[in-house]
């Protein structure tokens, strides 16, 4: 049975982003900033499955923050549930798991967006 997807991520420092967060909702609509929705091909979403994947992130951990506490900078959160409910829930606070970089750039891809860390 295909479960629902999930595509979430929001980050932020010092206040929100044009381009966070962005969301997938039904009907291959996907979200970006505050309210801007538009059409993503289905290709696109299955394609981003693929690169995320390869890019390990089902095996990144759940949490991901300095070692000494820092007041300010760069908070995210992602949150993913495939078709087959694999689900990979991450966090982070100025610190980030390898190949992040690799996945901002595909949500750029998928949602259209700027996604600025």
């Amino acid at each position: 049975m295909k479960k629902k997807e999930v595509i979430f991520y929001t980050g932020h420092a010092m206040g929100p982003p044009d381009d966070c967060p962005v969301e997938l909702l039904e009907n291959n609509k996907g979200r970006t900033g505050f309210g801007k929705i538009s059409e993503i091909p289905e290709y696109k979403i299955l394609s981003f499955w693929d690169r995320i994947e390869l890019i390990g992130v089902w095996n990144w951990k759940k949490k991901y923050n300095p070692k000494y506490e820092i007041c300010d900078g760069y908070s995210w959160e992602l949150k993913l549930r495939d078709r087959n409910g694999r689900v990979k829930y991450c966090t982070g606070h100025q610190s980030f798991p390898r190949k992040f970089k690799d996945l901002i750039k595909e949500l750029d891809i998928l949602f259209g967006s700027n996604i600025d860390i």
